[in-house]
């Protein structure tokens, strides 16, 4: 070999590294939310600044851009262009670009065209890392192994803010723990056997995404975990269930917790892969249940709850939007900008109401029309077809904890942890391994 060839060789074996270095970052740093936020004019909602519409540069959208620019390099020098165009015309391209053209057009008749355009920079964004996942992760390890950390790292902080009740602050403030306590107005608080209860965050905006963020880490654990593995790979796996499962209990997320109870039965039945440690989390499961008062957080709801009826309000709002532009809808990321001229009945601290309906089919209805509902309905049957409904199959339980989730809350269109955890499952339900 020439000394051209090995340096050239050399180059491309340091951007493989650093190209597999950088995807591990993401994934091992997507619970985070550290980054810079801005206010221009139009993440402002009735002089109320809103943080679902402010532009923000958190540290995953450099690594994420990072990773971009090595995937571009190494194209270039491989030339690997033709490839690449082969690929878009056995695509659905003219399905999607009918979709985009939609959403460009609903942007553009939208209240807010600013917003919506950075919506559609997210949606590149998240539809890069989507699709590197899909074509570029050879082994489930890679995403097992962060997604392992992240679990640890996320239910021992958990842990801690229950215990202080609290947020601890200093150097966690960074990873992006917020400043609350169960004094904090608008905070997530249950009653426990007439006791108030802070629900922890770790480093999430609601315990709600912490949860969601837990069951698809630990689903994905639990694929990668064998009978044959090294004990000590074995034991850091168990000990991410184990925290996770005692966690998921913590932010008494109840249908996360349902949800989280089912797919390990589902596991044990499924083979006698790491049965024995599955079983051991079930019986977590049941004495937390049948033995400490969480378990009353699943016999205490009121329909006449506040946040209840914010959500009520919510859906009406979207329904009556939907109704109004049902072909292009309000346009992306408008859903707030609009909630104003539709809001008359609802009662709540404004500052609280002005949140995305908490369903993503009803989001996607309100902002896209029923030509966006339709793709978004199409991608998914689409999805489920190549997995062919295979409950066993973890990346179609992964795509199905988005789906029921994405019935009550709507994180997964609108922040950015839960925004690259639906891109990361879209990735892993259509990469071919």
């Amino acid at each position: 070999m020439s000394p051209p060839q090995a340096a050239t060789m050399k180059q491309s074996q340091k951007l493989q590294l650093l190209e597999k270095t950088t995807y591990f970052l993401i994934l091992l740093f997507l619970p985070t939310q550290l980054g810079k936020h801005f206010w221009p004019s139009w993440s402002y909602v009735s002089g109320l600044r809103i943080d679902y519409l402010s532009p923000t540069i958190y540290f995953t959208d450099i690594l994420i851009m990072l990773l971009f620019s090595v995937v571009i390099i190494q194209h270039v020098k491989a030339m690997r262009f033709s490839s690449a165009k082969q690929e878009i015309r056995n695509s659905n391209l003219p399905i999607v670009g009918l979709w985009l053209a939609t959403i460009v057009i609903g942007i553009l008749l939208s209240k807010n065209v600013l917003g919506g355009f950075y919506g559609s920079l997210k949606l590149l964004e998240f539809s890069f890392f989507s699709l590197y996942t899909a074509k570029h992760v050879k082994s489930i390890a890679a995403v097992a192994v962060p997604l392992a950390i992240g679990v640890l790292f996320e239910s021992s902080l958990a842990f801690v803010q229950v215990f202080l009740q609290g947020s601890i602050g200093g150097l966690f403030y960074w990873f992006g723990e917020r400043t609350l306590s169960s004094q904090t107005p608008g905070v997530a608080n249950a009653s426990l056997n007439g006791s108030l209860f802070l629900r922890p965050y770790a480093t999430f905006s609601h315990p709600n995404v912490l949860a969601g963020y837990l069951i698809i880490a630990m689903t994905i654990v639990v694929s990668h975990v064998t009978c044959h593995m090294l004990r000590v790979k074995k034991s850091f796996y168990t000990a991410s269930l184990v925290f996770g499962t005692l966690a998921i209990f913590l932010t008494l997320s109840r249908v996360a917790i349902v949800i989280w109870a089912s797919l390990l039965i589902i596991s044990v039945f499924k083979s006698i892969r790491a049965k024995k440690t599955i079983i051991s989390t079930l019986l977590i499961i049941a004495a937390i249940f049948f033995f400490t008062p969480l378990s009353t957080r699943f016999f205490q709801s009121s329909l006449s709850g506040e946040s209840l009826q914010l959500r009520i309000s919510l859906s009406q709002n979207a329904l009556a939007m939907i109704r109004d532009h049902p072909i292009f809808g309000v346009g992306l990321y408008n859903f707030i900008p609009t909630l104003p001229f539709y809001q008359h009945a609802w009662s709540a601290p404004l500052f609280s109401s002005f949140q995305p309906v908490h369903n993503i089919f009803l989001l996607v209805a309100t902002e896209t029309g029923v030509l966006g509902l339709i793709f978004f309905a199409w991608f998914i049957v689409k999805t489920c077809k190549r997995l062919q409904f295979q409950i066993s199959n973890f990346k179609f339980q992964i795509l199905f904890v988005v789906l029921v989730l994405g019935m009550f809350d709507h994180y997964f269109l609108t922040l950015q942890q839960g925004q690259l955890l639906f891109a990361l499952v879209i990735g892993l339900c259509f990469r071919r391994l």
